[in-house]
């Protein structure tokens, strides 16, 4: 975006100033059907916005991308994202638990894409928001290093650290970007929020998607009964994470009568609103942490391990690793969790918008 200022001096011709804004192409998972994700491409975009840069986000779906965020300028996850990568002043990854290597060899080197053409133009780069889990591939780690090295980089968590650090980066640990949304307290504070969903299980060259495990339903209905009867209240089956959940979810449906399940668009307030949330999903652990509302956290995901036990946050979220333990005993309230900011996303921010925007001479 061009915005045009005019000066004309007596006597003198009116001279033309064009400012351009500079463009940074996002490279993180919007337009999936991912409620965290389209969460943090929210706030991702405006901080953006708001130093100065106008963001392109790559998208899976770009028509879901400009529905849930409006007017936003978009480029599709293939061969489009690596063409704006050419013409972008800027390449971010990030946000959102994209360092991995677990659901698929490519899912990695698809992200690093469009950051690589940007070292190679030279041109700034940084990682923003990030979640990582350990890799798996020397070449996950050696495409990473390749990316990033030299440039800011902030993650979530000390897991998410200790894993860029392994690679030879150096990391900053800040707030996961959603905590910046605003987070009003828990409402009507009733029922059982259910957020969960398969994980992709072994394999290597086939996607993610299409190797996905499920927990055994006869085990989750049977705690889910159980944390019924101890909370009381409706159950509202929510899927995070697009069709995956949605399947799941209609699955868990079909066997707990009386389940409600919800849509996407109502998902953030039926977290904001339980009693009780129990989820394998990142970012309905952390809205509802945010919102007071007690959670019960699968860790065997190592994601929600890591939250589980951030600084603050351990009385808030009970962490289970067998469907048999759960509803043996509830989480007390505890009210909503305000963690601070280290400051490190401003930092990195200040620096992008610096390497965008070098004063002139």
């Amino acid at each position: 975006m061009a915005s045009l200022t005019t000066t004309a001096p007596a006597g003198a011709a009116t001279v033309l100033h064009v400012t351009v804004r500079p463009r940074v192409l996002v490279c993180g998972w919007s337009g999936a059907g991912n409620v965290g994700d389209e969460l943090l491409t929210e706030v991702l975009a405006a901080r953006l916005r708001s130093a100065g840069l106008d963001p392109v986000i790559r998208s899976v779906s770009p028509s879901a991308t400009v529905t849930a965020h409006g007017g936003v300028a978009v480029a599709h996850r293939g061969f489009a994202s690596m063409r704006a990568a050419f013409s972008v002043d800027a390449v971010v990854l990030g946000p959102g638990g994209i360092v991995q290597d677990h659901s698929s060899v490519w899912s990695l080197p698809a992200h690093l894409a469009p950051v690589l053409i940007a070292r190679l133009r030279r041109q700034p780069v940084a990682g923003l928001g990030l979640g990582a889990d350990p890799l798996r591939r020397s070449l996950s780690r050696w495409l990473l290093r390749l990316a990033l090295v030299g440039a800011p980089v902030v993650v979530r968590d000390e897991m998410s650290a200790a894993v860029m650090r392994d690679v030879g980066l150096n990391p900053k640990v800040d707030l996961d970007l959603a905590w910046e949304l605003d987070h009003p307290e828990s409402g009507a504070g009733e029922g059982l929020t259910v957020a969960l969903g398969p994980v992709a299980g072994a394999g290597l060259w086939r996607p993610g998607r299409r190797r996905l495990v499920s927990n055994d339903t006869v085990s989750v209905v049977a705690a889910l009964e159980r944390l019924r009867d101890a909370v009381g209240g409706p159950v509202r089956l929510v899927a995070f994470r697009g069709a995956r959940d949605d399947r799941f979810a209609r699955s868990i449906a079909a066997a707990l009568p009386n389940a409600e399940l919800v849509d996407a668009g109502a998902a953030v307030d039926a977290v904001r609103d339980a009693a009780v949330v129990i989820t394998s999903r990142y970012h309905a652990a952390l809205l509802a942490v945010a919102a007071g509302v007690p959670v019960l956290a699968d860790v065997r995901q190592a994601k929600l391990a890591s939250f589980a036990a951030t600084d603050g946050l351990e009385s808030h979220v009970t962490g289970f690793d067998s469907w048999d333990e759960v509803g043996a005993a509830l989480p007390s309230p505890t009210g909503a969790a305000r963690p601070s900011s280290s400051g490190a996303s401003d930092t990195a921010i200040r620096r992008l918008v610096s390497a965008c925007c070098p004063k002139e001479a």
